[in-house]
């Protein structure tokens, strides 16, 4: 039997799309979680900073470039009396042996000195005396070039 609501459910029936367009989030969700991990960064720690010292300046410094070395001995002394060797934090008292087991290990017989602008000259003038005391007579202070 013939109704006009049967007919008409076979009329919307045949405008009915074949394809349904739908928006796929998955590869956006995709691209977006390889951005996420990508600006967050590497998660093991960068272990090679230096301690924070703000050098000194100076008009005539000249350019160090064995300073940047990775088996230069570098020694650092913070402005509120800390001292690193080789960005290990370390007593002054500790330092000779450390020096002296540097050289042993082919370290250039130098000490490249970070010495912070700020800091006390007991300070500085103890861990030259350490330095002094671990044989090494070359010691160069760290400076940057000042512009005129």
């Amino acid at each position: 039997m013939w109704s006009p609501s049967q007919a008409a459910a076979r009329r919307e029936a045949k405008r009915k799309p074949l394809f349904y367009s739908y928006l796929n989030l998955w590869p956006f969700a995709g691209v977006m979680l390889a951005l996420l991990f990508l600006l967050i960064g590497d998660p093991t720690p960068d272990v090679h900073h230096s301690p924070p010292v703000d050098l000194p300046g100076g008009f005539h410094a000249t350019a160090q470039p064995k300073a940047l070395a990775e088996d230069a001995m570098t020694v650092y002394v913070t402005r509120d009396g800390r001292v690193f060797f080789r960005n290990l934090r370390i007593v002054s008292e500790d330092l000779p042996e450390l020096v002296r087991e540097a050289v042993k290990g082919g370290a250039e017989n130098k000490v490249y000195l970070h010495v912070d602008a700020r800091v006390a000259y007991g300070n500085a003038a103890a861990v030259v005396s350490e330095i002094g005391n671990a044989g090494i007579r070359e010691i160069c202070i760290l400076a940057y070039k000042r512009d005129k």
